[in-house]
């Protein structure tokens, strides 16, 4: 024998016992860790449904409130309107009804003034 081999000795019958003990253990644990794989991918694939599911319920409820406060808003802005028309309204009445027999000549030109520019928006309101 050279000095520089190293004699490797046979693995004995109880080592080799525990080593083949050893491999079936770990072909054992192999199928049932896969199958534990799985179920985790199942359940994680099942949740990313979920949370997809409930972002586009979110999403839907969120679209449907901006469209309930945006028909709210334009129906303000219409009630703002009306109210607005029907104050101009009574002031135009007010302007066409007002007495002049105690102004002084200015005051009676701009009140006259007024009354055409009423006359002439009605006018135009109902003749065009």
């Amino acid at each position: 024998m050279n000095s520089g081999e190293t004699l490797e000795r046979s693995i004995g019958k109880k080592a080799e016992k525990e080593k083949l003990k050893k491999r079936k253990n770990c072909d054992d644990v192999v199928p049932i860790l896969s199958s534990q794989l799985d179920e985790i991918k199942e359940e994680k694939r099942r949740m990313h449904e979920e949370k997809k599911e409930s972002m586009c319920i979110a999403l839907e409820e969120r679209r449907e409130a901006m469209r309930i406060a945006s028909e709210e808003q334009r129906e303000l802005i219409r009630i703002k309107e009306e109210k607005n028309e029907v104050e101009k309204r009574k002031m135009e009445d007010e302007i066409m009804m007002k007495d002049t027999r105690t102004m002084d000549h200015e005051q009676k030109e701009y009140i006259r003034l007024r009354r055409l520019e009423v006359l002439e928006r009605l006018k135009s309101k109902y003749l065009s």
